[in-house]
């Protein structure tokens, strides 16, 4: 089949999945725009969400069209935009009807398409890393570039874009309903970008770029004094291996194996220095070329020409391209080489039945990969295999010697060597990804260590849970990446239910907060049910107000334990409606004398489950009485009024619902509880916390310097926050240590255990934030092992280019 052929019936499966996986769309984006409202924070947004539903629903059969429409337009386009050097002959049928894919009117608009695009880019990351090598095949390319792929994710996000600026919505509600969208989309991009890797390999187009030979960038200049020339057969073999170095630029004569020796050696001085906080003191710790005491650093078996330590000049550089998974990316989902394997699992087989890492004679945990880098190294030819298992040993040597984590703790993690650097030959996106589980796990264990002492004053049972989790890890049979990941929700747990056990008042106040969010979103669940069901009257705003915003706290109780009397507060709703609308016939005002009692008695029995005080109650059922009057005294009157059963049939589906269990995933859409319900749990089990609040002032003040920049620095301050996380917090005037004891699902809310208060301290997430931009608040573990690890092989690379 020629390549014209086989892009067509790519773009068919394109289109078949694509269309496929968004039938049904606009209805589940519906569901979810109700849950978002049911869940908002205040009437506005409510409003608003509710708005934009109704729009899609109204629209909905246009915006389907236009969503297929639309990404026959842009793949039209796309084809015609691929690598520039070739273009398939059909895309010119399509000139006529093509949609630029670069049409921006929005700058900001085109920031949320970019925000999407990327979340759709990381649904799918190994199905669309698989499609972007296979495309660059087809096209026979040497480089992969994702902005050349005809599919590309931007293709998914835009249709949806595109297929809604014909609804008649503002610029702010097109974002929010292009998210929602895209949202539910998302499950199913990796299924779009599996059909087509299944159609093109089953074409013979592998997700492997075909090997060019071509001259060994970046050589250093031989060394002086009788260093001979490599012959010709090992600069064709080192060519052949030279697509994996990084381009550094220059042609000089290839180096010997002396040198990676002596860079080596000074490698490694310098990372030990780094880990003992000593780093000026390693420049003259040893010389370079003097092998460093207790490894084998026989720079002839360190593999072709010396390793890749002798094969390039800026090894800064060379590690940070390693970091940022430029040089690695192609061997993502490759196999290591076989007899490599087999040498790993050899020494594996050795070690794991050990309840620690070997110790050397000072009692240090042996670095059992750079002892046997000689042997490891022989076993592959590969010198990318061979960087990795230098910056596996490396990065081990730093934390197998970093004071900050204890000793035993040390121990446990130095059992993890061999099964790392298994993992990270599989998939070097170890280095390069900060949420890969494996790099998380080792990130939390460290974490933990720094507070052992305050979570386990004997240490003794998480000391032997992350026992337990490192040897379910070293006998575990399924996928490395699913095992890490579900041994560091294990470990969290563990984690979490330690510190609430160990004190009863964290216990207490974690279950208050917990039951009043759980009651929080139930209660504006109801009052956007309310809502909706109100929507076609218009209402004296007193009565509005008391339907949507109050009477909702008496149904949120009463459906936590009585279905029954859940069910007559509902029914109340449409009952008081009709009975303020005028009696003007005899029957009429004789049903609602008849009624009155009973709508008084379930008033007055809800009104106490809300957090009304008598007077409020009072007033407002006095209100109810004279309205009530004035509707038995009109005689005539031109409103139409439906009948009491009309009404109730008329919310029926109000009537009907109720606000279920929430799951725990749409915490995330909870930044503050109800007062009234919080107050109202911790009554229920006496607990008692505290809350920080932060006076207004400076701490308000937003950052300075450039905001984007400001918005990282405090992602990823958020992204740290977990139990058992120490720091120190200033509120009184001088800083004390606290320990993170507990937080909400949605990452809003914490509480606080300080060194100087006997109950916790409630905490927000903003205000957490706030304290540590002002300097109120620091984390005692500066920056996570694993990633201290890395940024000390980084100065340690920049250190050996200098000498």
């Amino acid at each position: 089949m020629d390549r014209n052929e086989l892009l067509t019936a790519t773009r068919t499966t394109f289109l078949r999945a694509f269309n496929a996986a968004t039938a049904g769309l606009t209805n589940k984006a519906a569901e979810n725009l109700f849950n978002r409202a049911s869940l908002a924070s205040n009437l506005v947004e409510q409003r608003e969400l509710l708005d934009i539903r109704a729009a899609l629903m109204a629209n909905e059969a246009a915006v389907r069209e236009a969503i297929a429409s639309s990404m026959e337009r842009l793949l039209n386009r796309s084809y015609q935009t691929a690598y520039s050097t070739f273009r398939p002959s059909f895309s010119e049928a399509f000139t006529q009807q093509t949609l630029s894919l670069v049409d921006v009117s929005v700058f900001d608009g085109e920031l949320h398409i970019d925000d999407i695009t990327t979340r759709m880019r990381n649904s799918a990351e190994e199905q669309l890393r698989d499609l972007n090598i296979r495309m660059a095949v087809l096209f026979d390319q040497d480089n992969i570039n994702e902005r050349e792929n005809p599919f590309r994710p931007y293709l998914l996000t835009r249709s949806l874009s595109l297929a809604i600026e014909q609804i008649g919505l503002t610029p702010p509600q097109q974002d929010v309903l292009t998210s929602v969208l895209a949202t539910e989309l998302m499950p199913q991009v990796a299924t779009i970008y599996e059909a087509l890797n299944r159609l093109l390999a089953e074409r013979g187009i592998a997700a492997q770029l075909q090997l060019r030979v071509r001259q060994l960038p970046g050589r250093m200049p031989a060394a002086p004094g009788g260093f001979a020339e490599p012959s010709a057969g090992e600069a064709e073999q080192a060519a052949a291996y030279d697509h994996t170095l990084p381009e550094l630029g220059g042609d000089s004569p290839l180096p010997l194996p002396a040198v990676e020796g002596q860079r080596f050696n000074r490698f490694l001085t310098l990372v030990r220095a780094s880990a003992s906080g000593q780093p000026q003191q390693a420049l003259s710790a040893a010389p370079s070329g003097h092998p460093v005491a207790g490894y084998a650093t026989d720079a002839g078996s360190a593999g072709l020409l010396g390793g890749w330590l002798g094969s390039v000049q800026g090894i800064g550089q060379a590690v940070r391209q390693f970091f940022s998974g430029q040089m690695l990316g192609e061997r993502v989902g490759m196999p290591a080489s076989a007899s490599l394997t087999s040498s790993i699992e050899q020494l594996q087989q050795r070690t794991q039945l050990a309840v620690s890492a070997p110790l050397n004679e000072s009692g240090e945990v042996r670095n059992l990969i750079l002892e046997m880098r000689p042997q490891l190294t022989e076993a592959t030819s590969d010198l990318n295999e061979q960087m990795i298992i230098d910056i596996v040993g490396m990065l081990f040597e730093f934390i197998l010697r970093d004071t900050q984590v204890p000793a035993e703790i040390r121990a446990q993690l130095g059992r993890l060597q061999l099964l790392v650097l298994k993992s990270a030959l599989q998939n070097p996106a170890l280095f390069s990804q900060k949420h890969h589980p494996a790099r998380l796990l080792v990130n939390r264990i460290g974490s933990i260590a720094q507070g052992l002492q305050q979570l386990d004053p004997g240490a003794e049972r998480v000391t032997a849970e992350i026992r337990r989790i490192i040897e379910a890890l070293l006998s575990g049979e399924e996928d490395d990446l699913t095992l890490f990941a579900r041994m560091l929700d294990e470990l969290d747990a563990f984690i979490a239910r330690e510190l609430r056990a160990a004190d009863e008042r964290v216990e207490l106040a974690a279950k208050a907060m917990e039951s009043a969010e759980s009651r929080t979103l139930r209660y504006a669940r109801i009052s956007a049910q309310t809502a909706d069901a109100l929507a076609d009257f218009t209402l004296d705003a007193q009565l509005r107000d008391f339907l949507v915003t109050t009477w909702p706290y008496a149904i949120e109780r009463a459906e936590r334990a009585d279905a029954v009397q859940a069910l007559r507060f509902r029914m109340l709703v449409p009952e008081v409606l009709w009975s303020i609308a005028p009696k003007t016939e005899r029957i009429q005002r004789q049903a609602l004398l008849a009624l009155i009692p009973t709508l008084l008695g379930t008033l007055s029995e809800g009104l106490q489950f809300t957090p009304w005080s008598a007077t409020q109650r009072q007033t407002f059922q006095g209100w109810l009485v004279d309205a009530h009057r004035h509707a038995l005294r009109i005689s005539s009157s031109t409103a139409q009024v439906p009948t009491i059963e009309a009404l109730r049939a008329h919310f029926t589906d109000f009537i009907g619902q109720s606000a279920a269990e929430v799951d725990s995933s749409n915490l995330v859409r909870l930044d503050e509880v109800n007062p009234a319900l919080l107050q109202e749990a911790m009554h229920e089990i006496n607990a008692e916390f505290s809350k920080i609040d932060l006076p207004l002032g400076q701490d308000e003040a937003e950052p300075e310097g450039d905001a984007t920049l400001a918005e990282a620095e405090s992602a990823a301050l958020l992204a740290r926050l977990q139990a058992g996380l120490r720091i120190e917090i200033n509120l009184t005037g001088s800083m004390v240590p606290a320990t993170l004891c507990w937080l909400n699902a949605g990452e809003s809310q914490l509480l606080l255990k300080l060194a100087d208060r006997d109950e916790p301290s409630m905490l927000a997430a903003a205000a957490f934030r706030r304290l540590h931009r002002s300097g109120r608040l620091r984390l005692l573990e500066t920056e996570p092992l694993f990633e201290r690890a890395l940024a000390a092989l980084v100065a340690t690379a920049d250190t050996l280019d200098q000498d």
